[in-house]
């Protein structure tokens, strides 16, 4: 049997797999089985660190919204503790003239009546200037017109009325009358505040009419105050008055030296008072003697139209005793308001606040 010199297939595969056993080194199986168990531990736990990390965070957040949340409450709180600013009057862009009007529709300026005006009047039985009217009207048959004076903020006006009364309106006021006064009683219509002398006319009882109550009088002297619910009141210098409440009807007798205010439930607050506070407006000047600091300051908001605000709302009815003349500017009476102590007034851009 000749021996053949080539390898057989069987040997040549094994010199294969001995020559790639030379160039690749053999597995370390039990190196690899401890760095898969390794990974597999681990996994669990960097898990569970991350969900402890994130409830964490998440309880962290939690308090920091709640302790936000519990300040901002607090300071709400305190703040609505804290007295407040409160506008007590509002300016009104306003007109700076006396008017008088008829019901029929004629109308003339009084603060500046020039001297056609002034005739024209005169032929229907009035006589009036910047100051005063004084209406000589005869009585007639003929249903009387009704004539309305209105006054501006900031000025005052002087009427005598067909029947002699006489009458001083306040600024921003009016009032309404007839040509001549017929009937059993001689009325009149006020919005806002005037002072009467009554002509005593005993068979024809006087009655001056407004939105909240009645005054009935036969020959008096007596203040009435009308501009709103907060203020409506009558105040009596001389002889005798009845009111009457337009809501409910309720009627209340004064005598000199009382005040009669109007509750909002429509009766009467009967109080003893100094007359002579309530009257000097009529004679120029601004005078409260222990008067309510928001009643002060409503009534320089209407006289000089200006804004008012009180910074301290707690300050509203501290009572104070003031005295300026009307005549004067805002600066002057504010000035003498500034020199009581605890009030500080200033202006600008026409609003007064009072700190």
């Amino acid at each position: 049997m000749k021996l053949s010199d080539e390898p057989s297939a069987h040997e040549a595969m094994d010199c294969k797999r001995a020559f790639t056993r030379m160039r690749v080194p053999a597995p370390d199986v039990d190196d690899a089985w401890q760095k898969f168990s390794a990974d597999t531990d681990t996994q669990p736990k960097m898990k569970k660190f991350k969900s402890k990390r994130s409830l964490f965070i998440g309880f962290v957040t939690g308090v920091a919204a709640s302790v936000v949340i519990f300040f901002g409450i607090y300071q709400m709180f305190i703040a609505s503790l804290l007295p407040q600013p409160v506008q007590v009057f509002n300016a009104e862009e306003s007109g700076s003239d006396v008017l008088l009007s008829y019901s029929s529709g004629q109308s003339y300026n009084l603060s500046n009546a020039n001297t056609a005006a002034t005739g024209a009047l005169l032929t229907q039985g009035v006589k009036a200037n910047k100051d005063s009217l004084v209406y000589m009207q005869a009585k007639s048959n003929v249903q009387p017109k009704l004539l309305t004076v209105s006054t501006p903020r900031g000025k005052d006006y002087h009427i005598v009325l067909p029947d002699g009364t006489n009458v001083w309106l306040n600024a921003d006021t009016k009032l309404v009358f007839p040509e001549h006064f017929s009937g059993a009683r001689r009325e009149v219509q006020l919005d806002g505040e005037a002072y009467f002398e009554v002509t005593e006319d005993k068979e024809h009882p006087f009655v001056v009419n407004n939105k909240l109550f009645a005054t009935i009088v036969l020959g008096t002297k007596f203040n009435m105050k009308t501009y709103n619910q907060d203020d409506a009141n009558v105040v009596l210098i001389e002889g005798r008055v009845q009111v009457e409440s337009t809501k409910t009807g309720a009627t209340q007798t004064i005598l000199p030296g009382q005040k009669a205010h109007l509750t909002p439930a429509g009766q009467f607050d009967v109080q003893q008072v100094d007359t002579y506070a309530f009257v000097q407006w009529k004679e120029g000047y601004f005078y409260f003697n222990d008067a309510p600091l928001v009643e002060i300051m409503r009534e320089l908001g209407r006289w000089y139209n200006v804004d008012i605000i009180i910074e301290n709302s707690r300050m509203m009815y501290t009572r104070l005793h003031f005295v300026a003349e009307r005549g004067q500017g805002i600066a002057e009476a504010l000035q003498n308001l500034n020199a009581i102590d605890d009030v500080h007034a200033v202006i600008k851009n026409n609003t007064v606040v009072v700190k």
